[in-house]
């Protein structure tokens, strides 16, 4: 069933500074993160269709973790060269190269040393006044999302919008973050299971 998201309004603030020197000036300080995060999923008339949560891992280059909890398990998983998607329920696996998907997705924005290579930067203001960076892919034809926004108060991440090619939202609310802790790499292996389907993309 096609997802579909609440479209965000967002008004064009007029800035001086670079966007893309502030937005990587943040990341660039950012080597890992881990946390809580909660996660809702809206139509394009605001009705939402599902909430979410669970724990995310992220550390670069390129490795991140989506450990879906409630109300039902999955996981998404980056180990830098291939993309997992675990569905026990389904007893499936579904997994995909990176560089085929253009190696753009919005968690590269967290875990990519080279953002500028892969976005377009600009900063907006939404209308309760909150600044967010917006990103949009420097080739959208590779990219499975029309443009993604990320806030940050104090370089702490604290949320994210997703706007993908149907007009959904995806709103993500960053909770209980670390960031730079030593994460070991191990969490970001996917160990199949014996009894499950595995789809090759």
């Amino acid at each position: 069933m096609m997802i579909r998201f609440l479209i965000i309004l967002f008004f064009c603030l007029p800035v001086s500074a670079n966007p893309d020197s502030n937005l990587s000036n943040i990341l660039n300080e950012m080597n890992s993160l881990t946390g809580d995060f909660k996660q809702k999923v809206s139509d394009q008339n605001g009705a939402i269709l599902q909430e979410v949560s669970g724990q995310f891992f992220f550390k670069k280059p390129n490795l991140f973790k989506w450990d879906y909890l409630e109300p039902s398990k999955s996981q998404l998983i980056s180990d830098g060269e291939l993309l997992y998607l675990y569905d026990p329920d389904l007893k499936q696996v579904v997994i995909s190269q990176l560089k085929k998907l253009g190696g753009v997705s919005p968690a590269m924005l967290l875990v990519n040393r080279d953002i500028k290579s892969l976005f377009k930067i600009s900063i907006i203001q939404d209308k309760e006044g909150i600044s967010w960076f917006k990103a949009v892919p420097q080739e959208p034809e590779k990219a499975n999302f029309k443009e993604v926004f990320i806030n940050f108060i104090q370089k702490e991440l604290k949320g994210m919008k997703i706007i993908d090619g149907f007009d959904n939202t995806t709103e993500i609310e960053f909770i209980k973050v670390s960031r730079n802790s030593n994460i070991n790499e191990a969490i970001f292996l996917f160990n199949t299971p014996e009894d499950i389907d595995v789809i090759r993309n």
